[in-house]
């Protein structure tokens, strides 16, 4: 037998409470600082450990680069940690440049405003951010170019 609209409504609200939960999440604001020219392209990511420091995870934003400071938004993250990781691709190849031994020829940033340590890029808890179920959360990075 259907259901007449006045009890359907009730059974509408129940299954919405139980069946379709959705998962929340949050944005990332992060304020570029120093951007030194107008060359290329700026990319800022925000990944899960196993991403970290390299920028390979799907949260990514990137702009084409000018002067001053640039903001981005990665909206739509999971709660949870991320470690966010920003460079200026001046040359535009897609790719951070780096030398012989491994050391970035281009600009890097880190969350938290991290510094770039004497052997590589800040580990993923100094650098990361939690992002909350809802809402957003802000940081700053400043790039810092060799």
């Amino acid at each position: 037998m259907p259901l007449s609209r006045p009890r359907l409504i009730p059974h509408l609200a129940l299954a919405l409470l139980l069946g379709g939960h959705q998962a929340l999440a949050g944005d990332l604001v992060v304020t570029l600082r120093d951007v030194a020219s107008a060359e290329g392209m700026v990319r800022v990511a925000a990944c899960p450990p196993d991403g970290y420091p390299e920028g390979t995870c799907r949260f990514i934003a990137r702009a084409p680069a000018r002067p001053g400071p640039m903001q981005f938004r990665i909206a739509g993250l999971p709660e949870g940690r991320f470690g966010v990781s920003a460079f200026h691709d001046a040359d535009g190849d897609g790719r951070l440049g780096k030398d012989w031994l491994g050391r970035p020829t281009e600009a890097v940033g880190f969350g938290n405003d991290a510094p770039i340590g004497r052997f590589g890029p800040p580990g993923f808890d100094a650098a990361s951010i939690a992002i909350p179920a809802a809402g957003e959360v802000r940081t700053q990075v400043t790039l810092r170019y060799r």
